[in-house]
């Protein structure tokens, strides 16, 4: 059968096309996309072409829809409200056959195979996650973004008790905004440019800060590196203070000057994480049980067609926090 997709093409150019999709094989399901989350890292791929394995490639890692039809080795009914992981491994390596979570070959959603932004996207059976009825499909498409924040905030050993967050789009904000839920009473600074993410920013209670470049009375013992742009680790590692904890969560290929001694008299210590392990069943009781409180992230909700201008947008000049697409 023949979908509506967003095409990204080899020159990076951006249209709404058709594309063909296979009928299910034995363990795959065909999913009616019915929410689409655009996330950092699909920015990235449209500004760089990193990562695709085939063009034309249709991106969108963040889906929520429900199950359509599905081969014979798939036990969900058709019309099974599901999320996705976006996690694809190989499972061919050693390594998949004792922990394909841990595989050493990961490819995603979106650039090994097609994605979800279009109308529908094929799926194998271990990647697809039940969500409740009374979980609204807008609130539960947040789960995979939500994942890899519980997955960073694992890390932490202790409350924090300053903590500056890099960057309020969708990542920061979660962040932000899971910091609190833990830690009623932490004090947050957050640093972002873009008008609407800081009011967001500001309305969820944090300080907003002009600079992490400029000297100051905070000492934080967390930052959390979300924004990405050059020289953001190397700031992120001046903020930090004695003994602090670095998370860096943006999606960056530049290379970043950093004084080892800033780490070793600091005692800094510098955590990456890529994606998830086995967090999106939490993230979906999280959000299960208070989608209100990750609900403001989403500031924009648009169609397909919409999506290339909306791109074309946040790549000039970030604005929206959460953009999710209704095909």
């Amino acid at each position: 059968m023949k979908t509506r997709a967003a095409l990204l093409h080899e020159d990076l150019r951006l249209e709404i096309g058709e594309r063909e999709l296979p009928e299910p094989g034995g363990d795959e399901a065909r999913v009616r996309v019915e929410w689409a989350g655009l996330c950092g890292s699909d920015l990235h791929v449209m500004r760089t072409g990193a990562w695709v394995e085939t063009w034309p490639a249709t991106l969108g890692h963040e889906v929520f829809g429900s199950v359509e039809s599905a081969g014979g080795e798939v036990d969900l009914e058709p019309g099974t409200r599901v999320v996705i992981d976006s996690r694809l491994p190989c499972l061919r390596c050693e390594t998949c056959a004792d922990d394909p979570d841990a595989c050493s070959s990961l490819h995603f959603l979106g650039e090994a195979r097609p994605g979800g932004f279009a109308d529908y996207v094929m799926a194998p059976r271990r990647s697809l996650h039940a969500v409740p009825d009374h979980l609204a499909g807008e609130d539960a498409v947040l789960a995979e973004p939500l994942a890899v924040v519980l997955h960073a905030m694992a890390a932490l050993e202790a409350p924090p008790e300053q903590s500056l967050i890099l960057g309020a789009g969708p990542i920061g904000a979660l962040a932000h905004i899971e910091l609190l839920r833990r830690f009623p009473d932490a004090r947050v600074s957050v640093i972002e440019r873009a008008p609407l993410r800081a009011e967001l920013a500001a309305a969820l209670g944090a300080r907003l800060a002009r600079s992490a470049s400029e000297p100051g009375d905070e000492r934080f013992d967390l930052v959390i590196e979300a924004a990405g742009y050059e020289g953001a680790l190397s700031d992120a590692v001046h903020a930090a203070g004695p003994g602090a904890t670095v998370l860096a969560l943006a999606i960056s290929d530049r290379a970043e000057p950093i004084r080892p001694i800033d780490l070793i008299e600091k005692r800094i210590t510098i955590r990456g994480f890529n994606a998830f392990v086995d967090e999106l069943p939490q993230a979906i009781d999280r959000l299960t049980a208070e989608a209100w409180r990750y609900r403001p992230i989403v500031t924009e909700a648009i169609s397909l067609d919409e999506l290339p201008p909306m791109v074309a947008r946040q790549l000039a000049e970030p604005e929206a926090v959460k953009v999710l697409v209704h095909p």
